[in-house]
């Protein structure tokens, strides 16, 4: 038999700190920190909890960013986990100087280019005292009679190193194109060393738009965005024989935030996503709400939450900091 799986996957993934690309790393140009948690078709018993920490800085005069993530992903009553640590840097290359114009006295939007590596860590666990297998029940009665199975694992830990890379283009507080790569290596990931269980590379690419509102000459003129604006963003991702394409707008009228999203695997819309969120000082705190609309009737709702700390600096924004 056969069975195909995809890495986890956030509904919010521009509030979940460079979950989507190692390029944006640092793009908020401060000290950030992040707590997010996932909780993914809690109907089916089995659910999925996905528990994420990160923490990211940019270093404005060196032009560049690093960062340090820890994912815990259980499923199937905590018998499978996964934990990912990962180390990930990204430096920034200045495409095009902004201009002042008469409109204010700052420089335009400046157009920069973002390069990041990460390396990761998996810790992958297998409880085989929680799983019941065939020969321990009697066929004719159904009955369990074995307190343990004859099957046999190689391994109940597997353990290994992985790379990530991505670039992105962005004019500074207007619009962000990306792309990367995940799982370069493509490394062995099973319990049992049969050849076939890989961690297949998985493609992303995304656009992030963002329109101020509050200026009447548009974005050009400002190092950064203010605290009334419209955003738009798309992305897709593929995986072996997984897809997806999911595309959201939203708006920021401070201290609220509220989006809505739509996500499709390319037959159908399998999810529509809401999210409200709210700015207090330097706290941010969201949260999201997948309505499962599939017709293949295979998954429920999800939910998300999200905490971000901030501690901002008085330098420029390199690059947009988009939250949906």
């Amino acid at each position: 038999m056969s069975a195909y799986a995809q890495d986890y996957t956030f509904s919010n993934h521009n509030i979940v700190p460079f979950s989507l690309n190692p390029a944006m790393a640092g793009n908020a140009n401060a000290i950030r920190l992040g707590l997010n948690f996932r909780q993914q078709w809690p109907t089916l018993g089995n659910k999925y909890n996905t528990l994420r920490a990160s923490y990211d800085q940019n270093f404005y005069k060196r032009m560049c960013s690093a960062g340090l993530s820890y994912a815990l992903d259980s499923y199937a009553g905590g018998i499978y986990r996964t934990n990912e640590i990962g180390l990930v840097y990204a430096h920034t290359f200045q495409l095009k100087s902004g201009k002042s114009n008469k409109f204010s006295t700052n420089a335009t939007d400046g157009i920069f280019l973002r390069l990041g590596v990460q390396a990761t860590y998996f810790i992958n666990t297998f409880d085989v005292d929680k799983v019941s297998f065939g020969d321990q029940y009697d066929l004719g009665t159904g009955n369990r009679y074995l307190p343990k199975s004859t099957e046999e694992f190689e391994h109940d830990r597997v353990n290994f190193a992985d790379f990530n890379v991505g670039a992105a283009l962005c004019v500074q507080g207007f619009l962000t194109l990306g792309a990367a790569m995940y799982h370069l290596s493509e490394p062995e990931n099973g319990f049992q060393k049969t050849g076939n269980n890989i961690l297949h590379r998985r493609f992303a690419a995304h656009v992030n738009y963002i329109k101020d509102l509050e200026l009447s000459n548009g974005l050009f003129g400002r190092n950064s965005i203010s605290d009334t604006y419209l955003f738009a963003n798309a992305s897709y991702q593929k995986q072996d024989v997984w897809k997806q394409l999911d595309f959201g707008v939203g708006g920021f009228f401070s201290p609220f935030m509220a989006g809505i999203s739509l996500k499709s695997d390319l037959s159908e819309v399998s999810y529509v996503s809401f999210m409200v969120g709210t700015s207090i000082k330097n706290l941010q705190a969201y949260y999201v709400y997948d309505l499962f609309t599939s017709q293949k009737k295979n998954g429920s709702w999800s939910h998300e939450i999200a905490l971000i700390y901030i501690i901002r600096t008085v330098e420029r924004y390199p690059c947009p900091v988009v939250y949906w």
